[in-house]
């Protein structure tokens, strides 16, 4: 780390950095610098001498996104060399590598096959799962399949939860010898209980780095406990946990690293955003008791951003506003990106529909043809695809095993990201185009470096976490879509929020809040309550779009 970096990072960064390696939690709220002060870490510990090859540092993240996040940032920080310092991975992913590489220490059949989501999705439809009753069956499942777990046990516990479903899927999960996503946590964490293997990663690995720590589960805690020793540097931030629904456990997790780190450090400078969009967000930080931003450069932003608020008559009207204002801003100024963030999928429909009319470009960031990486292999194997065969299923099912080839086996998210771009070519095809045209008229981000372009860009929360937009208009802003009608408890409702927190903070110039007086629903036309939390957001704008 040049004597340039060290000085462009502020006093609280820094003193992450430069912490001795032992349990640290940083915590910092979107924009703050999280991703730049853990590249900052790893190169200050190799410049130190405390990481030396052989020994790495080892980054763990939640998601694809987090880790091309890191490893982006760690090749801007340290340059070519970063790998031979760090290996950079997700936790199934890492999950998955000490399966393949040690299973056998615990008796497992080596030919198991790894998740695969295209596989899950339509195993789940087959065995009766459906939008009822999903998350029921997901929680069974996770459930049982908590800890440290034997088969055996795993059946007893389905046993006695009495979901028809999820025993029904784990028998045809067996019959088929494949693993899940439970599956990977339940038995890496089984394989490094063997001493002689925890003690091979705990000497490999110097220290171990997580990323979005509120986005963890228990057991992929626990499985970072048992390879850093208690040496983890941790870094998040509790409001932006939104994957309660997947397992995370935010708050539970903080309070123990809390409980027992040797430093915690709080960012509170915000780089992304504008004066204008942090009071917005402080709004819904302070009903959360979360940390409050600053604006780290002001100067920054002329006029000091904008927060506008716009009331609409219906879902279909909302979507012709959102899209003559996305046009108004783009004819003002090209170069800059747009998101436009949506709770339900039949408002992206209309907005994508709207786009479409008026024949303005955009990225569907819900596409499985979306992620940059996938399309690059896909445009570099699909001539070798169409010589394979002149049938157009076998093409596409040469294509998927050209760019699999192409994948480390072990990384299993970026291998369902192939599956189901590949079986996305099966449904262009229909519509009369050749492979190579329908792999090259796939719209994706420019590149995995810097994957927002100017333009507009659809996508929900979820998947705009991490993830930042020169404007954002967050729509649906009525009570029933945000927070969500299946939210009805307490612990639902903080995540709603934490979720909207996420939306509103992923907006660096812009932020705009859209609501509908009317909502169309299977049974016909309703009228819409404002959200909740709209008044207090509005009460921040500085105009309005009406």
């Amino acid at each position: 780390m040049t004597d340039e970096d060290r000085i462009r990072l502020s006093t609280k960064q820094r003193e992450f950095v430069e912490s001795p390696i032992e349990e640290v939690l940083l915590i910092a709220p979107a924009g703050c610098g999280k991703t730049e002060a853990l590249a900052a870490r790893v190169a200050h510990l190799v410049d130190t001498g405390e990481i030396k090859v052989p020994r790495k540092a080892l980054a763990l993240s939640f998601s694809n996104k987090a880790k091309a996040n890191i490893a982006t940032r760690l090749s801007a920080t340290m340059g070519n060399r970063w790998n031979r310092n760090a290996d950079v991975m997700n936790l199934h992913g890492f999950s998955a590598r000490v399966i393949q590489a040690h299973g056998k220490a615990i008796g497992l059949d080596p030919a198991l096959v790894l998740p695969d989501k295209v596989w899950y999705q339509r195993a789940c439809k087959s065995v009766g799962v459906n939008y009822n009753n999903s998350a029921e069956f997901e929680r069974v499942l996770r459930n049982a399949k908590s800890g440290p777990v034997d088969d055996q046990l795993v059946m007893d516990r389905l046993t006695d939860a009495g979901n028809s479903l999820a025993l029904k899927f784990e028998r045809q999960l067996r019959d088929e010898s494949r693993l899940d996503f439970n599956d990977l946590l339940r038995l890496g964490q089984r394989v490094l209980q063997v001493d002689a293997v925890r003690e091979i990663y705990r000497l490999h690995f110097s220290v171990v780095l997580v990323d979005e720590v509120q986005d963890l589960s228990w057991d992929q805690f626990e499985l970072v406990k048992t390879i850093s020793s208690g040496c983890a540097s941790y870094a998040g931030d509790p409001a932006q946990g939104i994957y309660a629904f997947a397992g995370a456990e935010p708050d539970r997790i903080f309070t123990e690293i809390e409980s027992t780190a040797g430093q915690v450090i709080t960012l509170n400078e915000c780089h992304r955003s504008s004066p204008a969009v942090i009071r917005a967000i402080i709004v819904i930080a302070r009903r959360m008791s979360s940390t409050e931003l600053e604006c780290a450069s002001p100067e920054k932003f002329p006029g000091g951003g904008v927060v506008a608020t716009v009331r609409c008559n219906d879902p279909d009207d909302e979507s012709v506003v959102v899209v003559q204002n996305a046009r108004r801003i783009l004819d003002k100024d090209a170069s800059v990106s747009i998101g436009i963030i949506v709770r339900r999928g039949t408002r992206l429909g209309s907005v994508r529909s709207r786009l479409d009319d008026v024949g303005l470009n955009y990225e569907d960031w819900t596409a499985p043809t979306h992620v940059a990486p996938i399309v690059e292999l896909m445009v570099s194997n699909v001539v070798d695809a169409e010589t394979f065969s002149r049938e157009i299923t076998e093409q596409i099912a040469e294509l998927k095993v050209l760019c699999l080839h192409s994948v480390d086996e072990w990384d299993i998210d970026v291998i369902g990201e192939v599956i189901a771009a590949c079986d996305e070519m099966t449904e262009r095809v229909r519509h009369g185009l050749t492979l190579r045209q329908a792999v090259q008229a796939c719209k994706r981000a420019g590149d995995i470096d810097s994957p927002v372009c100017p333009g507009v860009h659809l996508l929900n929360a979820h998947i705009g976490k991490g993830q930042e937009f020169d404007w954002v208009m967050v729509m649906g802003m009525e009570d029933g879509v945000v927070p969500d009608f299946r939210a009805t408890d307490e612990r639902a409702q903080e995540e709603e929020l934490r979720t909207l927190h996420v939306m509103l903070s992923r907006a660096k110039f812009g932020l705009a809040i859209t609501a509908a007086n009317m909502q169309f629903t299977q049974y016909g036309s309703r009228t819409a309550e404002l959200s909740p939390w709209w008044n207090e957001i509005s009460a921040t704008a500085t105009e309005s779009w009406n």
